[in-house]
């Protein structure tokens, strides 16, 4: 059965509505199925994106830990984390990591012109209102692609790739500017 890229889109941020919605023991089995479905269709991605959000799935517990009063973990140190906070920072990374995953389980298999049909299908709605999804949905398409293409970079490269293309846009602009200036003063 073929189905459309838009209607698996949908799918896709359904699940992340409905994850936001569910109660924490149904929360923990929907990440699970989720995580296991994308394990059976053999996708990678999936464990390289929780890889890089590490730090966002670690970070809630402690800052909500520390943040928000209730009964110490150590009860004769004031100034250690609360229950209350760990669970509540808990959840947290427990909802982000199920919008992960149903995010992922949206894109997975779509190649980039499929996911362009899904998004332009998404937006189509919209041509009422005066809006054209076609360039909005190319730009979101070159925003995933320059995205996958910096897929491994470390951050100093990254750095130094933007800092090269910044000064060649900066030349380039610096040499019209002159050009253009030449041009209407005839010096």
């Amino acid at each position: 059965m073929v189905v459309h890229p838009s209607v698996r889109l949908l799918l896709g941020l359904s699940l992340i509505v409905i994850s936001s919605a569910l109660d924490v023991y149904l929360l923990v089995v929907f990440a699970v199925a989720l995580f296991v479905w994308l394990f059976v269709h053999k996708d990678l991605v999936a464990l390289r994106w929780l890889r890089r959000a590490r730090y966002l799935l670690i970070v809630p517990p402690i800052v909500s830990g520390y943040a928000i009063a209730g009964t110490g973990v150590l009860p004769w140190d004031v100034w250690a984390p609360t229950w209350q906070g760990l669970g509540i920072g808990l959840l947290q990374s427990l909802k982000l990591l199920a919008v992960l995953l149903a995010l992922r389980s949206a894109f997975c298999g779509l190649s980039s012109t499929e996911m362009l049909r899904g998004l332009i299908g998404l937006m189509s709605p919209l041509r009422r209102f005066g809006v054209q999804p076609d360039p909005v949905a190319r730009r979101l398409q070159l925003t995933l692609y320059y995205l996958e293409q910096m897929d491994g970079l470390s951050a100093r490269e990254l750095f130094s790739a933007f800092h090269q293309d910044r000064y060649r846009i900066e030349s380039r602009c610096a040499s019209r500017l002159i050009s253009s200036h030449e041009n209407r003063t005839g010096y």
